[in-house]
């Protein structure tokens, strides 16, 4: 696994700004073609996007992602999970190593992760390091082909220039807006960040109106 990601680093590598801006330009090719592809296949994309089909393209995000970061090895001392990098040849003697990577993590359902929180805690930790990263990356590949549908759709519109938004308006963007932070924190809360508490958020922003209407 370690050779065919350094292959694809290799291959990937910038010799100069004209080979980077052509880089640049068939990468940027290839994401208007996915998204005119995703566009005539998905109804509603990209303001709707069903289970199903972020269920697909998180499966091929994943595959990339797993191209560029391998599974890694690690060491179980203790049931805790010690990675094997080559700063611990001592590591490498232990009689339990498990490899673990994309595929390894999102093989447990949802029910089997969470049990393992406390079935097994260090393990859960080294497992939701693993799935924080995998959907973040997910997360922002989704993103990116979402703005790129947008940018599509909007192609020969005259653009309007909106009334600039008054600083009241702009208070209630900041919380309540599209991406604003209660959003924001319905996302994190999906993603397992627990410090996203959605009701706390609410209160809180409820008691900065009281004040800030008076």
């Amino acid at each position: 696994m370690a050779t065919k990601a350094l292959a694809v680093e290799v291959k990937d590598q910038i010799t100069s700004l004209k080979d980077g801006a052509y880089k640049q330009a068939v990468a940027s090719d290839k994401m208007r073609g996915v998204a005119r592809y995703v566009l005539t296949t998905c109804k509603g994309f990209p303001d709707e996007v069903g289970d199903e089909v972020k269920e697909q393209l998180y499966d091929g995000y994943r595959l990339r992602f797993n191209e560029t970061n391998p599974a890694k090895r690690y060491a179980v001392v203790n049931d805790h999970y010690l990675l094997i990098d080559g700063s611990n040849p001592d590591l490498e003697k232990e009689k339990e190593i498990v490899q673990i990577g994309t595929d390894y993590v999102f093989a447990f359902s949802q029910q089997e992760y969470g049990k393992l929180k406390t079935s097994d805690p260090y393990k859960h930790a080294v497992i939701k390091e693993w799935r924080d990263k995998v959907n973040t990356y997910c997360s922002n590949r989704l993103g990116d082909l979402k703005r790129q549908a947008r940018t599509i759709l909007n192609e020969g519109k005259q653009k309007e220039r909106g009334a600039t938004l008054d600083f009241a308006h702009r208070i209630i963007e900041v919380f309540k807006g599209d991406q604003g932070l209660i959003q924001k924190c319905k996302n994190a809360s999906k993603r397992g960040d627990t410090t996203a508490d959605e009701k706390r958020l609410k209160l809180a922003i409820d008691a900065f109106m009281v004040q800030w209407n008076k």
